[in-house]
C-alpha cells in the first residue's frame, strides 16, 4: 500500500515540470492516469484525500505570505514583496499544484464507484469541487470538462468558461450531496480525519460550499436568491455542535505539524520574519477585540510618551499562559538616534502594534525601530511579533483549515442583508463572531462584552450592515487568507486597498496562467486569456466573476 502511494505522489509531481517538450509533457500525464490507478482500500483514500486537500488550503493561507500580505492580515519585515503583491507579477503554479491533488481525488473517486461507495464517492467529490473552484477563482477559465483525460488520449485540454464551470461545480454538489445522503457504505472513525465517521457532518459540509460558491458568484446568477434560498434551507455547517471542515496538527513530523512550529522552522527565522499588518491590528485594538490577545505579542520596547516609564518592564500573560516582558521606552526627542525615527513612530502607549500595509521587508523603520545592531538579522522590537503560540508544532487552536462555521454565518448575514434569503442578519452575523472566537478560545464573559459594544452592532443602512459583516468576516478568515483574499475582491470590503503604503498599488484580481501553459497549451491558453477583461494575461484583468 505505501509503494503505491508513493507511486502515485511521485507520479504527480511531473504534471507541468517532467518535460520541455509539449509531447512529453502531456505523455506524462497521461502516463501518471493510467498508473494512478491502484487497488487502495476507501478508508485509506479518505484520509489521504482530507489530508492532502487541508495541507493544501492551510498552506496558501497561513504557509506562505502571498495572501495573508495580500488582505493585510501579515506583513514581512524582511524580503518583504508580498506586502505589496510582488508575488502576483509572476507565474504562479497553483494550477499544478491543484491538479496534482485531482488526479488522486479521480482516482479515489474511481475506485470507490467500482466497489459501490456512494458516501466516499459523494465526499471525494466534494473535494474535487473544492480542488476546482480553487483553480477557477484565482487564474478564470482553466481545464474543467477535458480535465485529467490522459487516459483517453486527451493531452491537451482546453479550457472550459468560468461560467460553465461554475454550473458544472454546483451540479457536481448537488450530486455529492445525494450521494453522501444516500450511501450505505460506512465511514471509518479512525481514518476520516476531519469528522471521525460522522455523514450528517460532511453533508453539512458539502452543502456549506455550495453555499460559499454561491455567494462568490451571486453577482452574476440571475436567481442567485433562489439558489441561495435553497440551500441556506438545507443542512449547513451552523450549529453550535458542529464541527469546521479542518483537521488538527499532531505535531510529530513536518508534515503533520504547524507550518510555524519548530519541526518546520527550527532556528525561528521565518517567525520573526511576519509580524501582523497595523490594519488588522489598528481594527481590533479600536474594538477591544479580545482575539488579539490570542494572536499578537505584546511589543518587547513599546514607546512611552511619559518619561516617568522609561525603562520599566511588565509582564503579559496572554490566555494561553504564554508570558512576555515588555519595557518601556521614552520618545526622547533630545536623542538624535530617536529623533531621526520620529516620522517612523506611529505607534506609541500602546502595548500591541503591527506593521504598515505595504511597507518595504525593512525591520529597521518599523515603528520608529532604530536598535538594529541588538535586533539581529530580523529583528525589531517596536512591532509586535506573532503569539508564541504560533510557534507550537501542535494546538488544539491549529488547524488545517477548508471552511469554518462562522464563514457560514457571515455569508448568510451577507445574503439577508441583501434580500437573496429571509433570515436574520444580525442574529447570522452575532453568531458568526461568537463562533470565530470560540475556535479561538475566547472566554463567555470576552464575547458577551465584546457582542455588547455599539460599535460592534449592525449600523441601520444596509451599506453599513455589509462594511460591519465584511469587516467580521475578513477578522475570522485569520489564518486562512484564501477566503479572505477572495471575499475582499469580491466584496471591496472592508476598504482597506489604500492603506499605509498602498497608494500607488492596485490591488491584484487574480493569478497569471503558469508558463507552461502559454508554451504548451497555447490553443487553450489564448481562448482563456481572451476571456478576460482586458484580454491580457496579467493579475489586474478581470474573470468572468469579476465582469
Amino acid at each position: 500500500m505505501k509503494s503505491s502511494i508513493s507511486k502515485i505522489l511521485v507520479l504527480s509531481l511531473l504534471i507541468g515540470f517532467g518535460s520541455c517538450s509539449k509531447d512529453a509533457l502531456r505523455q506524462d500525464d497521461l502516463l501518471q492516469q493510467k498508473d494512478a490507478v491502484e487497488s487502495l482500500n476507501d478508508p485509506f483514500l479518505l484520509s489521504s484525500v482530507i489530508k492532502k486537500s487541508a495541507l493544501f488550503y492551510q498552506d496558501r493561507g497561513w504557509g506562505n505570505t502571498i495572501f495573508p500580505g495580500a488582505v493585510q492580515h501579515t506583513m514581512r519585515n524582511y524580503q518583504g514583496g508580498d506586502n505589496y503583491y510582488s508575488a502576483f507579477k509572476g507565474l504562479p503554479t497553483d494550477l499544478y499544484s491543484a491538479m496534482d491533488n485531482l488526479k488522486f481525488i479521480d482516482s479515489a473517486i474511481k475506485l470507490a464507484a467500482a466497489k459501490g461507495s456512494d458516501t466516499h464517492v459523494g465526499i471525494f467529490t466534494t473535494f474535487r469541487v473544492l480542488m476546482f473552484s480553487f483553480m477557477t477563482d484565482f487564474y478564470g477559465d482553466v481545464y474543467y470538462s477535458q480535465a485529467l483525460k490522459g487516459r483517453d488520449g486527451i493531452l491537451y485540454p482546453v479550457y472550459d468558461k468560468q461560467s460553465d464551470i461554475y454550473a458544472g461545480l454546483l451540479t457536481e454538489l448537488d450530486e455529492a450531496a445525494a450521494l453522501i445522503s444516500k450511501g450505505k457504505d460506512n465511514l471509518n472513525p479512525t481514518y476520516d480525519l476531519m469528522y471521525g465517521g460522522d455523514k450528517t457532518q460532511w453533508l453539512k459540509f458539502c452543502n456549506s460550499l455550495k453555499l460559499r460558491l454561491l455567494m462568490r458568484a451571486s453577482a452574476k446568477l440571475s436567481d442567485a436568491g433562489a439558489k441561495i434560498s435553497a440551500v441556506a434551507a438545507q443542512s449547513l455547517l451552523s450549529e453550535e455542535a458542529d464541527m469546521d471542515a479542518s483537521i488538527p496538527y499532531v505535531g510529530t513530523n513536518p508534515v503533520n505539524s504547524w507550518v510555524g512550529g519548530s519541526n518546520n522552522w527550527a532556528n525561528g527565522g521565518d517567525f520573526e520574519k511576519r509580524r501582523p499588518c497595523k490594519t488588522l491590528v489598528d481594527i481590533m485594538a479600536n474594538s477591544n477585540d479580545p482575539r488579539m490577545a490570542v494572536w499578537f505579542a505584546p511589543i518587547e520596547d513599546p514607546w512611552t510618551s511619559d518619561p516617568l516609564k522609561d525603562g520599566v518592564s511588565f509582564t503579559t500573560t496572554d490566555p494561553n499562559g504564554y508570558e512576555y516582558t515588555s519595557t518601556w521606552e521614552y520618545i526622547d526627542r533630545s536623542d538624535p538616534v530617536i529623533k531621526a525615527q520620529v516620522p517612523n513612530i506611529l505607534d506609541s502607549n500602546k502595548v500591541y502594534a503591527g506593521f504598515i500595509a505595504g511597507m518595504n521587508g525593512d525591520f529597521k523603520n518599523g515603528n520608529g525601530h532604530y536598535n538594529t545592531s541588538a535586533g539581529g538579522t530580523y529583528g525589531n522590537f517596536k512591532v509586535s511579533k506573532y503569539s508564541k503560540l504560533f510557534q507550537e508544532n501542535a494546538s488544539a487552536f491549529l488547524k488545517a483549515q477548508i471552511m469554518n462555521k462562522d464563514e457560514v454565518q457571515f455569508i448568510l448575514a451577507e445574503a439577508a442583508v441583501k434580500g437573496l434569503i429571509t433570515g436574520n442578519a444580525d442574529t447570522y452575523y452575532r453568531k458568526g463572531i461568537r463562533y470565530s472566537m470560540e475556535r479561538w478560545g475566547v472566554s463567555e464573559s470576552d464575547i458577551v462584552s465584546y457582542l455588547a459594544q455599539p460599535g460592534v452592532t449592525l449600523p441601520g443602512t444596509n451599506s453599513g450592515k455589509l462594511a460591519k459583516i465584511a469587516e467580521q468576516k475578513w477578522i475570522a478568515l485569520f489564518s486562512n487568507a484564501t477566503e479572505a483574499y477572495l471575499d475582499l475582491r469580491r466584496t471591496k470590503l472592508p476598504d482597506i486597498f489604500k492603506n499605509g503604503n498602498l497608494g500607488t498599488y492596485d490591488f491584484p484580481l487574480r493569478f497569471r496562467y503558469p508558463g507552461n501553459e502559454s508554451g504548451q497549451n497555447r490553443d487553450a491558453y489564448d481562448k482563456g486569456v481572451a476571456t478576460l477583461s482586458p484580454a491580457v494575461d496579467n493579475e489586474f484583468s478581470k474573470m468572468w466573476l469579476l465582469q
